[in-house]
């Protein structure tokens, strides 16, 4: 094995950078994804339901940050 298939490879294809570990796409990116839609749609998960669960995690995460801040 040669030392460049040791170096990771940059990606130049913008869908690529995500392949890089410790970067993640935005939830917005994440929302916008047609595959994402295909398997709300599957699944029988709406926009709003999931806007919900999402408004709720980031509360209880808010929640316990604030309590290990004090």
């Amino acid at each position: 094995m040669t030392r460049s298939h040791l170096v990771p490879r940059r990606w130049t294809r913008p869908a690529d950078v995500w392949r890089d570990a410790g970067i993640e796409p935005s939830l917005r990116e994440v929302m916008s994804d047609p595959l994402v839609h295909q398997v709300m749609r599957r699944d029988g998960v709406t926009f709003g339901e999931l806007d919900c669960v999402i408004a709720q995690a980031r509360l209880k995460l808010r929640r316990s940050l604030c309590r290990l801040a004090t």
